[in-house]
């Protein structure tokens, strides 16, 4: 254990040394030689002593201190340096001291991509649905897996952190840009899907989201003990556009296009207390939850949907010797064969309030429009319009908490 600390230690003397390996000749002379650090030597250090701050130990924690004041001088001489020497834009130079990374390529993207949808498989829902949770709060690759709001996820992280540490992706994009990049093109893949199935229905669009990185991980990434805050399934219209006003800027029209991702996605009872798939039925009346289109609109536009707590026993789809004695979902609104809702999603089209219990004060046929219900209806009439909105304001969710992210080179 001493020698695998110190090792580290040694490490860490040796990336010191390492930053005047490079000579360049001098344009002004053809005698003088002058050395200086190369950029992956600088991206290097930087790297290094973020794995040596992890360690613990009070020897260690000295050392490491000392070293890293010694280094910090070093790394601001080098970004000067660069900055003459190789025109490095100061900004690029920034995103390295932020994110330890210089740059990446389209290859890079096209091969950790290639290489990371092994973790996908049957979960492409559950990365776009990550991608939220691990944006609350600002984006920054950690989940607390032990929030019953994050139940359901705990799977897909391990798995894609499996990938991440097997591949040493970790010299390469950070976490929370992994996870950025697995959402986006999880709703690619789901928008092909839906496209291929399509003989009458309405095309969907290409999704217009340009992936960008820079998004820095928590220091105990990829879990965390933190409660960010994620909103309530049991929200009314008010409290949905209040949380995110206040957690995103997001307006009203943006979280509406935004709460249109459920079009893929499904609720398990005893995972978050409420039971059913949003879109029972695919683009030609298929399996839901893998088609990325808007009939989560339509849907609630024209459906006569029920309002109801379902028995955990009469749920076809669950092991009833797993419900405990009179166990029900929260109340939610359903139709048979087409797909339910939360309560947060129908205060979009229908205007209620709810009891302690989460129980809406009136019935889809009863309750009068909601302020968003003229835009729900115009994202159920076109695929294209929603996707453009969608887009937008998934592109700004995805940047939450990051100050300036960078283009893919």
């Amino acid at each position: 254990m001493v020698v695998g600390r110190y090792r580290n230690i040694l490490l860490l003397i040796l990336g010191l040394l390492l930053l005047g390996v490079q000579a360049v000749k001098d344009e002004d002379s053809d005698d003088t030689v002058q050395r200086i650090p190369t950029m992956d030597t600088y991206i290097r250090a930087q790297n290094l002593i973020r794995k040596i701050e992890s360690m613990s130990g009070d020897v260690e924690r000295s050392l490491v201190m000392v070293l890293r004041n010694v280094l910090s001088h070093s790394l601001s001489l080098v970004m000067a340096e660069l900055i003459k020497t190789q025109e490095m834009d100061i900004s690029q130079l920034e995103a390295i001291h932020i994110t330890g990374y210089s740059q990446l390529t389209q290859d890079q993207i096209d091969t950790i991509t290639r290489i990371s949808r092994s973790a996908l498989v049957g979960s492409k829902n559950k990365a776009v649905r990550l991608t939220f949770h691990d944006c609350v709060g600002g984006c920054n690759g950690c989940l607390n897996v032990n929030n019953p709001d994050n139940k359901g996820l705990e799977g897909l992280v391990a798995d894609i952190e499996t990938v991440y540490q097997d591949n040493n992706f970790s010299e390469i994009i950070s976490r929370a840009d992994l996870w950025a990049l697995l959402g986006i093109w999880s709703i690619n893949q789901t928008i092909i899907a839906n496209n291929e199935d399509c003989d009458t229905c309405e095309e969907v669009p290409d999704l217009e989201v340009t992936f960008k990185w820079g998004r820095k991980d928590c220091a105990t990434a990829p879990y965390s003990d933190d409660d960010v805050g994620l909103p309530a399934a049991t929200f009314d219209h008010d409290e949905l556009m209040e949380f995110f006003s206040d957690e995103f800027d997001f307006n009203d029209r943006e979280v509406t296009a935004l709460m249109g991702v459920h079009t893929l996605g499904a609720a398990k009872i005893f995972n978050s207390g409420f039971h059913g798939t949003w879109i029972s039925g695919g683009a030609n009346g298929t399996s839901g939850a893998v088609f990325f289109n808007n009939q989560y609109f339509i849907n609630m536009a024209s459906l006569d949907w029920n309002l109801a707590q379902r028995l955990c026993t009469s749920l076809s789809d669950v092991d009833s010797d797993l419900c405990s004695n009179g166990e029900t979902t929260g109340w939610q609104w359903n139709v048979a064969g087409k797909g339910f809702n939360l309560n947060a999603d129908m205060s979009l089209f229908k205007d209620f309030d709810t009891d302690s219990d989460g129980k809406p004060s009136c019935t889809y046929s009863t309750c009068p429009p909601a302020p968003t219900t003229t835009v729900v209806e115009e994202f159920a009439a076109s695929n294209t319009v929603w996707i453009q909105e969608f887009s937008k304001v998934y592109t700004k969710m995805l940047a939450h908490g990051s100050d300036e992210l960078q283009d893919v080179n």
